[in-house]
């Protein structure tokens, strides 16, 4: 997948993200739906739960506080959600075994694909 594509989908999860924030709830709900997506998907040890909980969280708390509760505009937003994505897998990665990290890009890249389908398709 190219990173035109992948932009895109930075792009699209960060409006699906503010315009449905109230129906995915609080950091720590989202937090905990990518954790439990994660832990199926890749699927996670239960030494690794916890830590991936964590980065989840961190990262949702971050979104929350410099995105949503801003109101940043689009503009500004996509750029740091693309930041914001390249710096939690630079701490996510080495947490997961390579056979995971394949399946957390196949998981994504299904992301991408729908979400292109969804705006596009």
């Amino acid at each position: 997948m190219t990173i035109k594509y992948l932009s895109l989908a930075v792009s699209l999860l960060f409006s699906l993200w503010v315009e449905a924030q109230e129906n995915y709830g609080t950091p720590e709900e989202r937090a905990n739906y990518q954790t439990d997506q994660m832990k199926e998907a890749l699927p996670l040890l239960p030494h690794q739960i916890e830590q991936v909980h964590q980065l989840n969280l961190k990262y949702a708390r971050m979104v929350q506080r410099e995105v949503i509760d801003t109101g940043m505009n689009h503009f500004s937003a996509y750029f740091y959600m693309q930041n914001l994505v390249d710096n939690k897998e630079k701490e996510l990665f080495p947490l997961l075994s390579e056979p995971q990290i394949k399946a957390y890009l196949k998981l994504k890249s299904a992301v991408v694909k729908s979400l292109i389908n969804r705006f596009f398709g």
